[in-house]
């Protein structure tokens, strides 16, 4: 039988983020060359607001709207190979099954942050306390969340809820900050939001995304990010 990862074989604390950094970094930084020089202006735009907000540990939240077939989640595998071959752990999410699967490494929003099914403006993530998972949170530097406008405000406002607070312990002032200090970005396209409130009009339904919530005032803009 082959041996595993030298990662896992040095790591034997916490498995989640062994997993997380057992990325070939050789690979991903050939593919992220490969990628970089593919990028439009635009594009690039993105790209380079972002990396500097991780590298420089600002915890801005930016939105990337775009229609579908514009390049979104080509951004977001270029912001993946970038990070991952730096060992840096990042958290591609998405609100749909068919998004989280064209991402790499990609999850569901309520897979990954343990959101409740029925949701409301008291909501919290579900992730405890000294897990495993928290302390993975804990070390992320980027968090992607890929078709945004079909998951309903308060889901996301939970995520943000836990995130301050289980940022708290390592620095209490992170706990005022959006998403705990977290660079996070947002992407989708309001022309193709789901029905996410049940026989909701389009009206309400678009009332509830989360450019109807607190959150929506910290997110950055660009040419290709939201204004």
């Amino acid at each position: 039988m082959p041996y595993p990862p030298e990662v896992f074989l040095y790591n034997s604390g916490n498995g989640l983020i062994a997993e997380e950094i057992s990325y070939d970094t050789e690979h991903m930084k050939r593919q992220h060359d490969e990628n970089y020089i593919k990028l439009n202006r635009e594009q690039k735009e993105v790209y380079e607001v972002v990396v500097k907000s991780v590298n420089s540990n600002k915890g801005e939240q930016f939105f990337v709207y775009r229609s579908g077939g514009c390049g979104k989640t080509f951004i977001w595998q270029t912001l993946l190979c970038r990070l991952r071959s730096e060992c840096k752990i990042v958290f591609p999410v998405a609100s749909s099954g068919i998004a989280a699967v064209l991402l790499d490494g990609g999850r569901t929003a309520h897979s990954r942050f343990h959101i409740p099914i029925i949701v409301d403006q008291c909501s919290e993530a579900g992730i405890k306390h000294g897990t495993d998972l928290a302390e993975l949170l804990q070390n992320i530097s980027l968090i992607i969340w890929d078709e945004a406008p079909m998951q309903h405000r308060h889901s996301i406002e939970s995520v943000d809820k836990f995130l301050r607070d289980i940022m708290a312990p390592i620095d209490p002032s992170r706990s005022s900050r959006p998403f705990g200090g977290l660079t996070v970005v947002f992407g989708g396209d309001y022309r193709q939001t789901l029905p996410i409130i049940q026989k909701a009009s389009r009206g309400e339904t678009v009332g509830s995304t989360l450019n109807q919530s607190k959150l929506w005032d910290f997110c950055k803009s660009s040419p290709y990010v939201r204004t």
